[in-house]
């Protein structure tokens, strides 16, 4: 079984930097540092032009990737904060550790967890995977071995977050953010590699899809080793999942109702079919809640269906406290196949927004946006690609290549030619360009895919 005093270290990747000295009055925890460098940083501002469902949306209601991970973090504190008070009266943390301090954990890692989100997001992580599919099976003189093409043919976002903040941020060294090893650890969903993971069907959580890629296999070991994690998920990891869930699945419909594309019958209806265990407790409140709303006048519908999503992320949370105490044991022995939210009193909810979700999502306007971006980004990616097989590419001349090359970002560079100690040339090359091409806002894509097709300039 997995040991909380080991799993909570605030050893960082560098054990000799601090990176912020700890000044005198400080009262953050290690994990409220880490908390704030997430915050402060580059590829953390950036998701505030990331897609979460509304691709580059007119409307200023509407979640951004950004809004989404600060809701996230709030759930998730919310929910390390009540274990951390239930593990500390079962006696299973120690006088060392606080509840609070698990609840800031919770919410670093909950911060963190959409950073390595490409432009357009899991439709961007699709475009990039295709078109990693068709290059390698129409390029058979490629040097890379097998798990090397599965890197890319199975990009991730969430692995690509593990790379940045353990890598992609240059500060004289090679260490990014260098976060504590739990941090990182709590990020790691899949603890496989790009061959060993992405196993489907399969009955493993660990398998579904991979965590690191083969230039982070160091990093993902000496954090395994350290931790003593022998391969297993990390017991955050389930938080992390199940505070996404609520987050996004209520959010999404929130957006929903403010641009017009759901009301408050669809919701009755979908919640009617699919409610189960909380039917009534969830009607009930309804019902309350539309018998305020039609004593009130010149109130908005959408202030109803906030409250609503209200209680029910209440529910959920709820739901995932009781499931995780339930499951304890299976989760710190490392055993546990499912998701928290899966299989907890709460899975109903979550299954009625998800239905919900399918109207937005089917969204004119969203699908021409995204198949916008997919053209951006397996462009942006052919452009680069063909460019990087020539040897010219890197060379300091004014031909295509070496133009291409300099427009790649100085600090992507920088890791490229002073960092990144991997042998093998060609796939360093490749994931460059997928370093480059992954941290793009959505309109710094489509921006720079039009003027390199001089569709603007």
């Amino acid at each position: 079984m997995m040991d909380w005093n080991q799993l909570l270290s605030t050893a960082r990747i560098d054990h000799q930097r601090q990176w912020v000295s700890e000044a005198s009055g400080d009262e953050r925890s290690q994990w409220q540092r880490d908390h704030d460098r997430l915050i402060f940083s580059g590829a953390f501002r950036r998701l505030a032009v990331k897609t979460q469902v509304h691709p580059l949306s007119d409307n200023d209601h509407v979640h951004t990737r950004l809004s989404h991970s600060l809701e996230v973090a709030s759930v998730g504190r919310s929910l390390g904060a009540r274990l951390g008070q239930w593990m500390r009266h079962e006696g299973l943390l120690s006088e060392a550790h606080s509840a609070s301090g698990l609840g800031a954990l919770v919410q670093s890692a909950c911060l963190a967890h959409d950073i390595g989100n490409p432009p357009f997001g899991h439709f961007g992580e699709e475009a990039i995977k295709k078109f990693f599919e068709n290059f390698f099976e129409n390029n058979s003189n490629t040097k890379l071995t097998e798990l090397e093409k599965a890197d890319f043919k199975n990009f991730d976002g969430n692995v690509q977050t593990l790379r940045i903040l353990s890598k992609l941020y240059y500060f004289g060294d090679s260490y990014g953010y260098n976060l504590n090893y739990s941090s990182l650890a709590s990020i790691i969903k899949y603890p496989s590699n790009s061959l060993d993971g992405n196993k489907k069907p399969t009955t493993k959580i660990a398998k579904k899809k991979f965590g690191y890629f083969v230039t982070e296999t160091n990093t993902y070991k000496e954090i395994n080793d350290y931790l003593k994690l022998e391969n297993r998920r990390h017991p955050v990891v389930y938080l992390l999942e199940a505070a996404d869930d609520i987050a996004y699945s209520a959010a999404d419909i929130e957006d929903g109702v403010k641009l017009g594309k759901v009301n408050l019958e669809q919701i009755e209806k979908i919640f009617s079919n699919k409610l189960e265990r909380n039917k009534k407790v969830v009607f009930d409140k309804l019902n309350e809640l539309k018998e305020k709303y039609a004593e009130q006048k010149n109130i908005d519908e959408s202030l109803l269906i906030e409250k609503f999503r209200i209680f029910t992320q209440q529910i959920m949370i709820d739901s995932i406290v009781k499931s995780f105490n339930e499951n304890y044991d299976e989760i710190m022995e490392g055993k546990l196949e499912n998701e928290i939210i899966e299989i907890s009193d709460a899975k109903d909810i979550r299954d009625a927004y998800k239905q919900l979700g399918y109207i937005v999502f089917d969204d004119k306007s969203i699908l021409k946006k995204e198949i916008a971006g997919w053209e951006a980004i397996y462009g942006l990616l052919e452009i680069f690609i063909t460019a990087s097989q020539n040897e010219s590419f890197k060379d300091s001349g004014n031909n295509l290549e070496a133009r291409l090359y300099k427009i790649i970002s100085k600090s992507h560079r920088k890791i490229f030619e002073d960092v990144e100690e991997y042998p093998n040339f060609e796939y360093k090359k490749i994931q460059l360009i997928v370093d480059f091409i992954s941290g793009m806002t959505d309109r710094y894509a489509i921006r720079l895919f039009q003027s390199l097709k001089g569709i603007k300039v």
